[in-house]
């Protein structure tokens, strides 16, 4: 899958987290992060699935937000 480059032009990474969840455990998620000016995609949970299809989920939610941020490109 093809990951698109951030607003301002830098290659996004995957980053694997956690996090607290309200019950007090901890939650695996992924998410695209830019290097360069720190912008994240949305989180997405790896409850319940295997981590190549949570990164490939990643991925796909990065490039949709992005896809919003500048509809124009191609």
């Amino acid at each position: 899958m093809r990951k698109r480059h951030c607003t301002c032009g830098a290659e996004a990474d995957v980053v694997r987290g956690t996090r607290r969840t309200a019950d007090g455990s901890d939650e695996i998620f992924y998410r695209m992060a830019c290097p360069v000016c720190g912008q994240l995609g949305p989180a997405i949970p790896a409850v319940g699935k295997d981590e190549a299809a949570a990164i490939a989920e990643a991925i796909e939610a990065w490039n949709e937000m992005i896809a919003c941020l500048r509809p124009l490109e191609a």
